[in-house]
């Protein structure tokens, strides 16, 4: 028995899914609105209710075999959950943990998948720009104290003394 399965991650990447799931079907790719991408370190989904977000995704077909291999790799249930939207199976994060960006090694493995898909690409930047705005490691929002520097002539003065 076979279900739909979308991925909005490094699931997108044909390579990545023909190791993890071999029997696996790329269908095509759609845009679902009112949901949006955002990086945990990894890639998660959040609803959205600004009706200019979109979530890229590709369409799979999977086996009961390959949805076993994609729970073990997303870690479900502790990590991810399963979600149905549009009736599509799809795996959410459980923890809403806060948004950090992602390496650039699963950014680049998600970015191939967007090109086998012929997805367009700015969401994926945008999320990508989001998570560095909003990481609490940068501390981005928040400005950066001004440091005080002594008066050139004070220093001179003080070294030629």
């Amino acid at each position: 028995m076979t279900k739909l399965y979308f991925a909005y991650g490094s699931n997108l990447n044909h390579s990545s899914m023909a190791s993890r799931c071999p029997n696996a079907k790329h269908l095509g790719a759609m845009y679902i609105p009112n949901w949006k991408l955002v990086f945990r370190h990894v890639a998660d989904i959040v609803p959205s209710y600004d009706k200019e977000d979109l979530l890229p995704v590709g369409v799979w077909e999977i086996t009961e075999d390959c949805e076993k291999a994609l729970d073990f790799y997303e870690g479900y249930p502790t990590l991810y959950g399963k979600v149905k939207v549009n009736g599509i199976m799809t795996y959410k994060m459980n923890n809403n943990k806060d948004i950090l960006p992602p390496s650039s090694s699963y950014f680049h493995t998600i970015l191939e998948g967007y090109t086998n898909f012929g997805l367009n690409p700015s969401h994926l930047y945008d999320a990508l720009g989001w998570s560095h705005y909003t990481s609490n490691k940068h501390n981005w929002s928040e400005p950066k104290p001004k440091r005080k520097f002594k008066s050139f002539r004070l220093l001179h003065e003080n070294n030629t003394n």
